[in-house]
């Protein structure tokens, strides 16, 4: 009798977990598949590391060819353009815009990544436009359309809402951007990183969409929240350079 009451409840545990995933239509987030040499990187801010991280990605899943290493693989491409672009350099990311193309098309062959793959076609548009802003014209309303496809794919994932809140962040009021409701959706992937069950030590993006809240919240004028937000990140990694050399004492000046 026992025996059957424990696995009677491990039952209700088990359907109270799917059960949003059923109420929502999608699929439960498949395993954290970070890898700690781009953690490293981003957390020293050693790109060079970034980049030999890359090649060792592609190099294994050359060799195993499974949806967890494409996707870190994916994953890893789009931070290394984020910084590319975010440091002027155009020339070195135009190519690898391409590659990244070509790996979102791949991951979209594994449906437990359905909706990574729309986040990553979300920000694909941001760098076409980001390489050439005249195409803002054209490639804007794709990129609210295919927003509206994230979000019906995956309401419930972390990194479609850190896409919304890109996206709310840089588009024009008229078109529904606003830096509150950018800085709501960052929270908001926050809670879905926090919420997942075997969240990895080694999960570099949520690190920065922390410093992605704070940072907004700065252009805000809201210099306690970006502390706020800098100040989790380093609790959450005592060793981040970035926060703790720049941003954090940057803010903190902010607020004597």
């Amino acid at each position: 009798m026992e025996r059957t009451k424990s696995k009677m409840n491990r039952i209700s545990l088990l359907l109270l977990m799917i059960m949003p995933y059923l109420l929502s239509g999608s699929s439960p987030p498949p395993a954290d598949c970070s890898n700690c040499a781009i953690y490293r990187s981003y957390i020293s801010g050693d790109m060079q590391m970034w980049k030999m991280g890359l090649s060792r990605l592609q190099e294994e899943y050359r060799l195993k060819p499974d949806s967890c290493t494409l996707y870190t693989l994916t994953e890893a491409r789009y931070g290394y353009i984020g910084f590319l672009l975010g440091t002027g350099d155009k020339e070195t990311a135009r190519p690898l815009v391409d590659v990244f193309e070509k790996e979102i098309e791949q991951l979209a062959a594994f449906p437990e990544y359905r909706a990574e793959t729309e986040a990553f076609r979300i920000s694909l548009l941001g760098f076409r436009m980001g390489l050439n802003p005249a195409r803002a014209v054209t490639l804007g309303p794709k990129a609210l359309k295919q927003l509206q496809t994230a979000m019906q794919t995956g309401g419930n994932n972390a990194a479609v809402w850190i896409e919304k809140a890109n996206s709310e962040a840089h588009m024009p009021a008229f078109a529904g951007g606003s830096k509150e409701k950018a800085a709501d959706s960052f929270r908001e992937a926050l809670r879905l990183f926090e919420d997942l069950p075997g969240l990895s030590a080694c999960n570099w993006r949520y690190l920065n969409t922390m410093v992605l809240l704070g940072q907004l919240l700065e252009e805000m004028e809201d210099y306690s929240g970006a502390r706020e937000a800098y100040l989790k990140a380093l609790k959450r990694e005592p060793g981040f350079r970035w926060v703790k050399d720049e941003l954090l004492p940057a803010v903190e000046k902010k607020l004597k």
